[in-house]
């Protein structure tokens, strides 16, 4: 696959230079009746956010994008493992190389040299059966302050946040049609090839519990397996998973 500056047919890209947040920005979008296929890309955020309502740092230089999916209910968990997968290719397929170094992270991260570069925050409209798929990108230096894990960034790639919001409306189009053909396992397959972490002591934390035990791998929905010995195998639908027996 090469890259083309332009998007998959039907598919439309909406450049602001500020806003809150690109995701409430599209849900307003969505709910008015926007279909699938469209991009709201900004040069920077205010009040950006990542999981659990935490704060997303948004200087100029990164990649602030929001991306309206079709997606019923069951499969809305899955787009997320898609997501990551076609970041994963757009950073290649702009860079012109594999670049190894880059990997996923359960549940919805992307990391480069052991940091996180990438972060995904998936939020559902489920009256009109869509997923909003929201990706920063750290593509030049950017320091977070209390962050719950090393930071990471894109900067020796050298690539442009709209080059890179073109490429993965490409990527993404594409294993899409993956999900939607054949299902998640090879979505699955695919995403544990790049993952990080399996087979190694993790823990994961959630607001109120912490589990530790080795990373075995996803079940068929996508769940973490945490194998812990004479317990067995817990699934774990939710969570922040630390690598390392000092995690």
């Amino acid at each position: 696959m090469t890259f083309v500056s332009e998007l998959p047919t039907g598919w439309r890209l909406t450049k602001v230079s500020e806003t809150e947040s690109t995701n409430s920005d599209m849900r307003k979008l969505a709910e008015a009746g926007e279909s699938e296929g469209l991009l709201l890309l900004a040069k920077t955020q205010t009040s950006g956010r990542g999981r659990r309502g935490r704060v997303w740092s948004s200087p100029t230089g990164n990649l602030y994008v929001s991306i309206l999916v079709d997606a019923p209910s069951p499969t809305g968990g899955e787009v997320g493992f898609v997501a990551a997968l076609s970041l994963i290719d757009a950073v290649e397929l702009v860079a012109g190389r594999e670049v190894a170094a880059l990997c996923c992270k359960w549940p919805n991260d992307v990391l480069y040299r052991g940091g996180k570069a990438a972060g995904l925050l998936l939020e559902a409209v489920p009256e009109r059966s869509q997923v909003i798929v929201g990706i920063g990108v750290n593509l030049i230096e950017t320091v977070v302050e209390d962050a719950l894990y090393p930071v990471g960034s894109l900067s020796d790639l050298s690539i442009a946040p709209e080059d890179l919001a073109v490429s993965l409306a490409q990527c993404l189009s594409k294993w899409l049609g993956t999900l939607r053909t054949l299902g998640f396992a090879p979505v699955r397959r695919a995403w544990l090839s790049r993952a990080t972490g399996v087979g190694e002591h993790v823990v994961v934390r959630l607001p109120q519990d912490t589990f530790e035990g080795t990373f075995k791998g996803l079940a068929e929905d996508g769940a973490l397996l945490l194998e812990q010995g004479m317990s067995g195998v817990k699934t774990v639908s939710a969570g922040d998973v630390f690598f390392g027996a000092g995690a």
